[in-house]
C-alpha cells in the first residue's frame, strides 16, 4: 500500500512538472508603487452618502451643497421600478471613487422604511493583484440613519467601525 501510494505521488510530480525541467513561475509581486485604483460602495432599497476623510461628498440622493468628491460616480440603478408594483427596494444605490485620497470613509445609509440591510463595499489596487470586498449588516430607517466607517490604504480597504445611528 505506501508503495503504491509512493509511486503514485512520484507519477505525479512527473506528469506536472514542465516538459524542461523548469520550475513554476514566481507569484507576481505588485509594483512599488501599485495604489488603490477604487473603492466602491453598495446597497439595494437606499440612499447612500460616502464621506472623504476632507469633508468632500458624493450621494445617491442628490442635491447636497457639500463639495463632491473628485473622482466619484453616484449612480441608482431601478430595473422594474415603473412597471406596476415595482418599489424602490428594487433599486440599487452605488458610489464609485476612482484613486480615493487614503483614509477614513464614513458611508451612511439612508432607507424610506425602518429595514436592515447589506451593504458591500469593494475596492482593487491598479495592478489587480490584490482586490476585495467585504459585506456591511446595517439598520436604518426614516428619519434614523446608520453609518460605519472604512479606511483606505495604499493597498487595501477594511472596515473600521461598526454600523450605528449617524449623527452628523
Amino acid at each position: 500500500m505506501a508503495a503504491s501510494a509512493a509511486l503514485g505521488y512520484l507519477a505525479w510530480i512527473g506528469l506536472t512538472r514542465p516538459p524542461d525541467g523548469r520550475r513554476a513561475a514566481p507569484r507576481r509581486v505588485a509594483p512599488a508603487n501599485d495604489s488603490l485604483a477604487f473603492v466602491s460602495v453598495a446597497g439595494e432599497g437606499v440612499d447612500l452618502e460616502l464621506i472623504a476623510p476632507d469633508g468632500r461628498r458624493a450621494s445617491t440622493a442628490g442635491g447636497s451643497a457639500a463639495p463632491r468628491i473628485p473622482a466619484s460616480d453616484a449612480s441608482v440603478d431601478c430595473p422594474g421600478y415603473s412597471e406596476p408594483g415595482g418599489t424602490e427596494a428594487a433599486c440599487t444605490a452605488s458610489i464609485k471613487v476612482s484613486e480615493p485620497a487614503a483614509g477614513d470613509y464614513v458611508v451612511v445609509v439612508h432607507s424610506a422604511r425602518p429595514r436592515a440591510l447589506v451593504v458591500n463595499v469593494g475596492w482593487a489596487t491598479t495592478s489587480q493583484l490584490k482586490r476585495g470586498g467585504f459585506d456591511v449588516r446595517v439598520q436604518a430607517g426614516p428619519g434614523t440613519p446608520s453609518s460605519f466607517t472604512i479606511a483606505a490604504f495604499r493597498d487595501g480597504v477594511t472596515q473600521r467601525t461598526e454600523p450605528r445611528p449617524y449623527a452628523p
